[in-house]
Order: C-alpha cells, then sequence, then structure tokens
C-alpha cells in the first residue's frame, strides 16, 4: 500500500478541559467510517484506492491529530488535490447544511451518517470555549481550512437530534406492518360502523376502524382457508394511518393488509 505523505489533513482540538477518550475515539472512528463510505461511493471496485484514513502523528499541545491515506492512482484522475482535499469539501458541506448556511448537503446523509456526525464533533460540543480546526494541505501549501467552535458544534448537534427525529417519525402518521386484531366487529362486510381494533405497539385502547378501499377489506374478511377461525378471531399485520382529533388518535385507517402474515393470536 503507498501512502501520499505529502497531502494531509490535520484536525486540531483546542480543548479548555482534559477529553474524555471514549469521545475521541469515538470521534475519530466516526470521522474515519465516513471518510470511507464517501471513497466507497465515488469509486467502482476496478479503481484500488484505500478508504481508510491512517494516523500519521499525533503532537502535544492542544489535541493534533495528522492523518494520510492511500495514494489515489493517476489513471483515471479520481480527484484534483487528492481524497483528502474532497473528503475535507464534504465534511465543511455537511458542516454547513447542519448549520443552515447552505440548503443541502454535498452527500445524501442516513440516520446513521448523522448519528456519526454527532460523534464527530461531540468532543468540542462538550467543552465550552474550545474550537476543532481541519486543515488540508499538500507539500506545506494549504488547501483547505475551517473551524468549528464550541457554540457551532452544539448547534450541529441539536439539527442532527432535529433531523432524527423527524426521520424516527412515521410520515403522515403512517405506520408499517403493525399486528392488529379485533377487539369489537360488527361482522358485516357493507359497514363501516362498529368495528374497533387493538394495536397494541400503537395504543393498548380500541379504535374505531375504517378501510382505505374495498379492496382490504374484503381481503381482510376472506383469511387464507388453513385457518379454522372466522375473521374477526384472527391477528393481521397491517399498514395504518392514524387519524387524530385535536392531536388525539382516535381511528385506524387500514391502508394495506399482509396476507401471508394472518396468524391465530391464541397459537403459542
Amino acid at each position: 500500500m503507498e501512502i501520499d505523505l505529502d497531502k494531509k489533513m490535520e484536525i486540531t482540538i483546542s480543548n479548555e478541559s482534559p477529553v474524555s477518550l471514549k469521545d475521541l475515539s469515538l470521534s475519530l472512528l466516526s470521522f474515519n467510517h465516513q471518510f470511507h463510505k464517501f471513497v466507497e461511493s465515488e469509486t467502482d471496485r476496478e479503481t484500488d484506492i484505500g478508504s481508510e484514513l491512517l494516523i500519521k502523528e499525533v503532537r502535544k499541545g492542544s489535541i493534533v491529530i495528522e492523518l494520510v491515506s492511500q495514494a489515489a492512482p493517476i489513471v483515471p484522475l479520481l480527484w484534483e488535490g487528492g481524497t483528502l482535499s474532497q473528503w475535507s469539501g464534504v465534511v465543511q458541506g455537511v458542516c454547513n447544511w447542519l448549520l443552515g448556511k447552505i440548503d443541502s448537503p454535498p452527500k445524501e446523509v442516513t440516520k446513521q451518517d448523522l448519528l456519526e456526525w454527532n460523534k464527530f464533533v461531540e468532543p468540542v460540543a462538550k467543552d465550552h470555549g474550545s474550537q476543532m480546526n481541519i486543515n488540508v494541505s499538500d507539500g506545506g501549501t494549504v488547501i483547505n481550512n475551517f473551524t468549528i467552535n464550541s457554540t457551532e458544534a452544539n448547534a450541529i448537534q441539536n439539527e442532527i437530534s432535529r433531523k432524527v427525529e423527524q426521520l424516527d417519525s412515521p410520515e403522515d402518521h403512517v405506520h408499517r406492518r403493525k399486528v392488529m386484531y379485533w377487539y369489537q366487529a360488527k361482522f358485516d362486510a357493507h359497514s363501516e360502523t362498529g368495528n374497533r381494533a387493538i394495536i397494541d405497539d400503537l395504543s393498548k385502547k380500541s379504535m374505531k376502524v375504517i378501510f382505505e378501499n374495498n379492496a382490504v377489506k374484503d381481503a381482510m374478511l376472506h383469511p387464507p382457508e388453513r385457518f379454522k377461525k372466522q375473521w374477526h378471531e384472527l391477528a393481521y399485520v397491517v399498514d395504518v394511518e392514524v387519524e387524530t382529533v385535536r392531536g388525539v388518535p382516535k381511528m385506524y385507517k387500514v391502508l394495506q393488509y399482509y396476507p401471508e402474515y394472518t396468524f391465530d393470536p391464541e397459537e403459542e
């Protein structure tokens, strides 16, 4: 493996208080994993390039960590200035996006990515008055340099928390593949009234049930023939939308039914 020692990334944490070894380790591990994802997403299988950052030196004083990477092949020319130069632009772009300075991130970001960026800035977010400086140079010439202070690190984490909460919240109150069983049923295929069901994962209370369309209703009224029980005695796996009144759940709308998962709730 050929290492490009001319191009380097220097992460300096100017800390006011001692930094937790766990926080620093998780920060660097998350940063390395994001770099790995970046390289893997930008190259194909035929391109032989390492996707791991290597620590060249750790210096005393403030926490100064000097990182290098594997040299990129000459053909094809992947990135002008090398992987670290491009990567620093991605890091800066993600931070600027989380700080509200730009409208969209430079790369698609998943929930797991957000959690790792949260860990990356943790050592600075915890230490009021500290800051993190990221510097990329080539042969001593600075290519990119930017700083994240403690206030910005906290703002980044707050925005990450908000975005993760949004990702965890079902869109339009739709819940996928939930087990539903009947609490009360009118046993009338042509009526929408009198039918109540319970979905333990959402609420222990029974709620009125309606159906997205007649096809879903008819399918649930005619379960697989292998069961000896009536349809209202079985448990179903469904997609439901929770309808609310003044923010209080009042009704389930069954959007989709998965007949292959139907079961007898009394069986072991």
